[in-house]
């Protein structure tokens, strides 16, 4: 009898991924909940619009920046305990935030949870590559893409509920207590798992090693990442991040602010985001499917984002309905680059033992970027055109992303070739 284990190979699989898929969903709990009360900051008054702007961006930064450390890491250490502390640590910071509201101290604790949350990602990027074979990988890669939507669905829906009933600031307790339990769960689940991996027969440990080899030198490693255009990747990168991140970040506000909508009104509107961005993961792996270029697949949502940010600068600041369909729209497209970008592009340079670290260079590069224009998000926004001039912006950058996702994609395909050669 022939089982199916939600696609994957065996049982162990299975199981593996779903507890992957766990622990970086988590994250986007203790994350998301700040963009969630913006809104309610807002009306305290005891921050200004540059200063939630800068919490903001103080995490994607420090994140971005933790994502190199974790990225050489990842290769290294034990991936496992890496999770673990990222996880506990991002709990304490958000029970931090329920506990102190003073500017400063909640501005690093925001910075320490940007750091720590950063040691999940790449870890869960190379266990990925050690766990399963070629062919699986980009399965595992694209499954675990659907943990940013649906993170993102839990932690506006854990915070809309806990504001019904509380002040905003128990959003944090909420979030972090959860996050707290997944991470013990990661820690008791996964040590028996991983042990099995290492008794897998000895053909799949072949063909695992094939995914899984020594790591390259740094010189080798670099010279990939310039020749496949990886280097030149890292503008649509950092522009992905920042209309993924900031759109969704901002949602909230701009429907209180541009609507006059109560913010847990706000919060269940945006809550339909992450339910169309679901799609967005698996849109761009059936077109990649035909396109056979992540490159060539980003220029094509790149294009498609482009054009709802002009609508939506146009005409959606007179409807409320098609402002948030054009702000899906966008997202669900980023989702869709990012899936391409920061997950199955980092898989290819498997045969060189280098996933975890490019995966980190590739999303620390997009969060570092996101943050810094995140800050200029937040000078924007307290101009008296804020809204249409930060529409502006985002074309811009969608129009400039286009520009360079166009000269890679050869770049690329050449890449994709030789790598299929060896």
């Amino acid at each position: 009898m022939t089982h199916n284990y939600m696609g994957y190979k065996s049982k162990n699989d299975c199981k593996v991924f779903l507890l992957c898929w766990m622990a970086y969903f988590s994250t986007y709990i203790g994350r998301l909940n700040f963009s969630a009360v913006i809104p309610e900051i807002q009306k305290s008054g005891i921050w200004s619009e540059a200063q939630i702007a800068s919490v903001s961006s103080v995490f994607f930064v420090c994140y971005g920046v933790g994502q190199l450390i974790s990225g050489i890491l990842g290769d290294r250490a034990d991936t496992r305990k890496m999770v673990f502390l990222g996880l506990f640590v991002s709990a304490i910071c958000n029970v931090g935030g329920f506990l102190f509201q003073i500017y400063p101290v909640f501005l690093v604790l925001w910075a320490l949870n940007g750091f720590v949350q950063s040691l999940v990602w790449t870890p869960i990027l190379k266990i990925g590559s050690m766990q399963y074979d070629i062919e699986t990988v980009n399965k595992f890669g694209v499954d675990m893409s659907t943990t940013v939507p649906l993170g993102t669905l839990l932690s506006y829906g854990l915070s809309l509920v806990t504001l019904l009933f509380c002040p905003w600031r128990f959003v944090f307790l909420t979030c972090g207590l959860f996050e707290a339990v997944v991470a013990f769960v990661w820690l008791l689940a996964t040590k028996p798992l991983l042990k099995k991996a290492e008794e897998k027969p000895e053909e799949e440990k072949k063909q695992e090693k094939i995914a899984a080899p020594p790591a390259a030198s740094a010189k080798v490693t670099l010279k990939a990442m310039a020749v496949s255009g990886v280097l030149l990747m890292m503008i649509p990168i950092i522009i992905q991040g920042t209309l993924k991140d900031s759109v969704t970040q901002w949602v909230p506000a701009f429907f209180s602010g541009q609507f006059g909508s109560a913010t847990t009104f706000s919060l269940a509107l945006t809550m339909l985001l992450p339910i169309v961005n679901v799609t967005g993961a698996y849109f761009a792996n059936a077109l990649n499917h035909k396109l056979h270029n992540e490159m060539a697949t980003s220029a094509v949502f790149f294009g498609l984002a482009s054009l709802f940010l002009v609508i939506l600068k146009f005409f959606g600041t007179k409807s409320m309905v098609l402002s948030l369909i054009c702000m899906a729209t966008v997202t669900n497209c980023m989702f869709a680059v990012n899936v391409m970008l920061i997950t199955l592009v980092p898989l290819q340079f498997a045969k060189l033992g280098r996933v975890s670290t490019i995966g980190g260079a590739l999303n620390a590069i997009a969060y570092v970027g996101c943050g810094a224009l995140n800050l200029l998000a937040g000078k924007i926004l307290e101009g008296d055109n804020g809204w249409s001039s930060l529409f502006v912006l985002w074309i811009i950058l969608g129009a400039l992303a286009i520009v360079f996702s166009l000269l890679i994609i050869p770049l690329w395909k050449r890449f994709l070739v030789k790598n299929r050669e060896y």
